[in-house]
């Protein structure tokens, strides 16, 4: 083990940063969680239906479709915001000290993501953690989202990596299970909401944080 490969959104990244702005929109904060499952639905019709769209544009669709179900008009101003706060989300407390621990034990980190490259750029910059990346992978150059298999695939041959060798960590049960099937380890966070069901592969690592996950691969890579 030695190649670990980060999910970005949720995972790394604290989507509840958001919430003052759903909450001025919508009048309500939990229209983020609304909103974000709309996108990752809206990402797998568009790989499904082989009609990609970058997943900046399915955010911005998906707002438009959550404000026209609750029958609220919203603005470009406030597409603008939902865009600009993606770019700029924090990063979980426990993220910096962790992703440093792996780090400094000589884990190669890298991310892939959904988001279009020129936004992973930014929100890993933004967020002050991209030092600990060796390298990012979009999404976009396979035009379909995870859990797509030929994203994993494709992740693999830019790693020149064997799948069984690489471990994917995220805090969704879509892409750990999408990991597993495309024969990666993986690592589950189960941040608030995020949760593996019955129908899930199951991930080699479960964690309450990312601090309980990185002991355990230090662990591994120890034994």
């Amino acid at each position: 083990m030695n190649t670990l490969v980060f999910d970005v959104n949720e995972t790394l990244l604290d989507l509840s940063s958001l919430d003052p702005l759903f909450q001025d929109v919508f009048g309500e904060a939990l229209v983020r969680k609304e909103w974000f499952s709309q996108v990752i639905l809206d990402a797998t019709v568009v790989t499904l239906t082989d009609n990609y769209a970058d997943f900046a544009t399915i955010g911005v669709s998906a707002f438009k479709l959550v404000a026209a179900r609750r029958e609220i008009d919203v603005s470009e101003e406030d597409f603008g915001r939902v865009v600009a706060g993606m770019r700029s989300l924090p990063p979980h407390p426990e993220v910096d000290v962790q992703l440093k621990r792996l780090h400094d034990k000589g884990f190669k980190l890298v991310t892939l993501t959904n988001s279009p490259p020129a936004m992973v750029a930014a929100q890993l910059d933004n967020a002050g953690i991209s030092k600990y990346f060796q390298q990012q992978i979009s999404v976009d150059a396979v035009q379909a989202f995870k859990p797509a298999a030929k994203v994993y695939n494709y992740a693999a041959s830019e790693l020149s990596e064997d799948p069984g060798q690489l471990w994917l960590i995220a805090a969704h049960n879509w892409d750990t299970s999408g990991a597993i099937a495309a024969g990666w380890n993986a690592a589950f966070i189960a941040r608030p909401g995020c949760r593996i069901s019955s129908l899930d592969a199951q991930p080699q690592i479960v964690g309450s944080s990312l601090v309980e996950i990185v002991d355990e691969l230090i662990k591994l890579r120890e034994s």
